[in-house]
């Protein structure tokens, strides 16, 4: 029986999840690991590639666990399939994780891996020409935040963004929507942990929510859950893009928790968001590039 997160020590936690990982089956071209240098000593990521062919798009995914937990193997099956499926290269991020490295490193691990990736790298063989961001729960928060940032700074911008149920403000929306996956006591453990300098909740960067300026962010899919704390927030934050002239994407289901979209195996729900993931980035990344 699993107990709720808020009441289990760090390790523990890690240690819990990475025990029910599944190690892949699928079979892909090629998965490689890559350590991208950084100024903290590098940020390692792995590669997925479903062919040899070397003008793919790419998608770079963030993991979700609160900024606390997760990594590379996290959604290792979950990332081949969509390698596959969509037809892109996918470079996964095992940015730093809270409380040992809080706010900013997480975000400025996944900056430094899209900078390095938009460069070109002879590591990741691709048309990063035309890259997406994607992310779940935490890494939905990163995904927002990143691309926010990169806006703001007038740096390369991804085609696509895709959160599913990111947080984009510290503040719980839904107390009644509450599940052993994601409890208000939960979210306020994870935030004290990752954010605990109470001043920067209020940048963009920690919560994406609170820009003021949404205008210039590209093509959005923002997933939600029914049984979720934060999921009017998130919501709200869709809605306030559209009405910025964004092209976004929102789809609520009913019925199921936070963290259910990477359950393939167990839920259809699950299923339903991979073939919407692919149908939304079908037509963006495989545009063609200008001059074909």
């Amino acid at each position: 029986m699993r107990l709720p997160m808020h009441t289990m020590s760090v390790r523990e936690l890690r240690a819990s999840y990475a025990a029910r990982t599944i190690a892949p089956t699928t079979e892909i071209h090629s998965v490689r690991d890559v350590l991208v240098p950084s100024a903290s000593g590098g940020v390692p990521v792995r590669v997925y590639r479903p062919t040899e062919e070397e003008t793919l798009p790419v998608v770079m995914w963030l993991h979700s666990g609160g900024c606390v937990f997760g990594g590379l193997d996290q959604n290792a099956e979950y990332l081949r399939k969509l390698s596959i499926a969509a037809g892109v290269v996918v470079v996964s991020v095992d940015y730093r994780l809270a409380p040992e490295h809080p706010h900013p490193a997480a975000l400025e691990d996944c900056r430094t891996v899209w900078d390095w990736l938009v460069s070109g790298p002879r590591e990741v063989p691709a048309d990063v020409t035309r890259a997406a961001i994607a992310g779940e729960s935490a890494g939905g928060t990163l995904t927002f935040a990143l691309t926010q940032q990169l806006k703001d700074a007038g740096a390369t911008m991804p085609a696509a963004q895709v959160s599913f149920y990111g947080m984009v403000e510290m503040r719980v929306s839904n107390p009644e929507e509450s599940s052993l996956l994601s409890s208000p006591r939960d979210c306020h453990w994870f935030w004290d942990l990752y954010a605990p300098d109470l001043e920067s909740r209020r940048s963009p960067d920690v919560s994406p929510g609170l820009a003021s300026d949404l205008t210039g962010i590209p093509s959005t899919f923002v997933v939600t859950a029914e049984v979720d704390p934060i999921r009017d927030a998130t919501e709200e934050y869709a809605q306030r893009l559209a009405a910025a002239g964004v092209d976004v994407n929102l789809v609520r289901y009913d019925g199921v928790m936070h963290g259910f979209a990477t359950m393939l195996g167990v839920l259809p729900q699950a299923r339903n968001v991979f073939d919407r993931t692919v149908a939304f980035l079908a037509p963006i990344l495989r545009r063609p590039r200008d001059g074909e």
